[in-house]
């Protein structure tokens, strides 16, 4: 059963508003040149969509400030946990990093604390030149997840996976890649993982599937006192609007329609524009291994 995350409430988060309007307002104006959307209004976040430029600024209105949202979560809950251990300096991986909102999250949270990103994802984003600019700390890699080395891996402190355990289960063998990871020479890394929901409904099939991840660490030597198999979500209640749990998030009033409404219209579809605005969509763990 899901667990409302009531665990961190204590812990400062900040959401950069100014990262959300900059992010919506590219996005928006570049999106509005692109002419008839009406041939988008069923195409969902999946893995032959990704390539897609105009689906790219679809999804990234819909969803990116929201999942930056959520990964400032889990950024300021690392920093709390790096923080408490003495830790200044970390290493981290994404995989099915996308428009790598995780990137800006933990860059807005980790303020003491210096960090190198490699993100990896197998689609081209063509739109990541509508993102806000990054330090130099960023290196993005356009590649299969199973091509990624050991010697990459064992180099990793923070594991992220952001709501791709699915897409990546698709195209790779999993377990091959769960013993890689575990593998790592360190004796202390974290997993921030989030996952595909709706309504806070626990998604079995991608907590199972990390579940081949915490087995291969445990066999490794690791053991952690975080719960594996239970999600967490910010606020007290469900459906909270995310401004509510947090005033830093603000999403632009132009960006949340793509197009008019109205029955005299041909396009039957009209790709109304819904992005998230509540903590509907999230569902998350931190784990941390040591031996």
């Amino acid at each position: 059963m899901l667990e409302r995350n009531n665990k961190y409430c204590g812990i400062v988060m900040n959401i950069e508003r100014d990262f959300i309007h900059e992010v919506v307002n590219n996005f928006y104006d570049s999106i509005m040149q692109d002419g008839d959307l009406c041939g988008y209004s069923e195409a969902s976040p999946v893995n032959g969509n990704y390539d897609d430029e105009i689906y790219q600024k679809i999804y990234a209105l819909k969803y990116l400030p929201a999942y930056y949202f959520e990964y400032c979560v889990l950024a300021s809950e690392l920093a709390e946990r790096l923080e408490e251990k003495g830790v200044d300096e970390i290493n981290v991986s994404s995989f099915g990093c996308g428009l790598y909102p995780d990137y800006f999250a933990l860059m807005h949270n980790l303020q003491d604390i210096e960090f190198d990103y490699s993100g990896y994802d197998i689609s081209k984003w063509k739109t990541r030149d509508l993102l806000p600019e990054s330090d130099n700390n960023l290196c993005l890699k356009t590649m299969s997840i199973a091509d990624i080395t050991q010697t990459e891996l064992n180099d990793t402190d923070v594991f992220i996976f952001p709501k791709s355990l699915g897409d990546i289960a698709e195209n790779i063998d999993m377990q091959a890649f769960a013993s890689k990871i575990a593998s790592t020479p360190k004796d202390t890394v974290y997993f921030l993982n989030s996952f595909i929901t709706v309504n806070h409904n626990l998604n079995h099939h991608h907590v199972e599937l990390f579940s081949l991840v915490h087995d291969a660490m445990l066999k490794q030597g690791f053991t952690t006192e975080d719960p594996s198999d239970e999600t967490f979500y910010r606020g007290g209640k469900q459906f909270l609007g995310l401004k509510a749990i947090n005033y830093g998030f603000d999403y632009p009033e132009e960006g949340k329609h793509l197009c008019e409404e109205g029955a005299e219209l041909d396009c039957k579809c009209r790709v109304v524009h819904n992005p998230v605005l509540t903590n509907s969509y999230m569902n998350y763990q931190i784990l941390e291994y040591t031996r």
